[in-house]
């Protein structure tokens, strides 16, 4: 992961009943250029297409068991480490709820 780099690192965390608000919002700031990285209920949105167009989309190994059949070309299940070096690569880092 060590080439890549990010300017925006988006860190989905909403819960399941506000998950779709969040996508969508989140679809209206994240370029080409960022990252998002779902945790947690984040994991079970039924669609990520209004974010597919991130540079990369990150799920915590911890919480890919929750996963449903989603797989983009872009995403990729990371552990503890992963994420701690996306965090290092990434030039700013936000939570969305």
């Amino acid at each position: 992961m060590k080439e890549m780099s990010f300017n925006q690192l988006f860190i989905l965390q909403a819960n399941y009943n506000r998950l779709e608000q969040a996508l969508s919002e989140l679809a209206n700031i994240v370029t080409d250029q960022d990252a998002v990285l779902l945790l947690e209920d984040a994991v079970l949105a039924p669609s990520l297409d209004a974010i597919s167009h991130a540079k990369a989309i990150f799920i915590l190994s911890a919480d890919a068991h929750i996963e449903h059949e989603k797989n983009l070309g872009n995403m990729k299940i990371i552990d503890y480490g992963d994420w701690a070096e996306l965090l290092q690569l990434s030039q700013k880092v936000h939570t969305w709820q």
